[in-house]
């Protein structure tokens, strides 16, 4: 399915703030949402939602250029409903940075991705393994299934999940060995920390095995390497400058 129009790669943000005494988003028109649904259509939709403090409403898309966003949101009805602070600025990708891909999405129905939902790790014990991920490593259980021995951990709702597999000889010869193949190995899984040296003290306080101590890079910032008991390897990184007299690794 082709879209109509050229191909825009620049971002704009409008920013909605409702005034006055107002402490909850008012319900929403419907022909807001006319118009997000359309954005989405022609693949100018970046990202719409709400702000909660204080309640306004986000709307980040695609325009050739700041006078053709402008024109799109003639139909924004929160331009003609006062009181609310209206903005509408170019978000520069260059600027504000990462998470924000300028290339218009595959159409919708085409098969394209929305989400990143979990990442399989392999453990031997499931329950110690939660217990570790939790009192470690500060996850909290997502979803649980007994009956099936799934389990989920992660930061939080709306995060991508860290399903805990224990891998069972039932499940068949093949599956069963590449599943203990993946067990102790680097996962890939890369986490971000607002400390990485108080994380340090914590994995060693924990007793955890500490792969790579606390080095610092000038394209991710400060990171540690890291192994749950099974010998999973995760990074994690802060970015931040580093300590006077550190010198970053190349």
């Amino acid at each position: 399915m082709s879209r109509p129009g050229p191909k825009p790669k620049r971002l704009y943000l409008r920013l909605v703030r409702f005034g006055g005494d107002v402490s909850e988003e008012p319900e929403r028109p419907r022909a807001l949402e006319e118009m997000v649904r359309e954005f989405d259509r022609v693949g100018r939709l970046v990202v719409h939602g709400r702000l909660t403090d204080p309640p306004g409403d986000l709307l980040l898309f695609r325009a050739v250029d700041h006078a053709e966003a402008t024109r799109l949101l003639r139909i924004d009805p929160y331009r003609s409903e006062p009181p609310v602070g209206y903005q509408l600025l170019e978000w520069r990708v260059d600027d504000l940075g990462a998470g924000v891909n300028v290339e218009p999405p595959p159409a919708r129905g085409s098969g394209r991705l929305t989400q990143v939902r979990r990442i399989g790790v392999i453990v031997s014990d499931q329950k110690a393994a939660v217990a570790w991920y939790r009192d470690v490593l500060g996850l909290t259980i997502l979803k649980s299934d007994p009956e099936t021995d799934y389990v989920e951990v992660s930061l939080g709702p709306g995060t991508v999940a860290l399903s805990l597999i224990s891998p069972r000889p039932e499940w068949g010869e093949a599956y069963y060995a590449e599943a203990l193949a993946r067990r102790g190995t680097r996962t890939g899984i890369v986490f971000q920390t607002d400390n990485v040296d108080a994380l340090e003290l914590r994995l060693r306080h924990a007793r955890a095995n500490i792969t790579h101590g606390v080095e610092s890079y000038p394209w991710c910032g400060r990171t540690i390497r890291f192994t749950d008991p099974d010998g999973n390897e995760f990074l994690a990184f802060h970015q931040g400058t580093p300590p006077p007299g550190e010198r970053p690794a190349h």
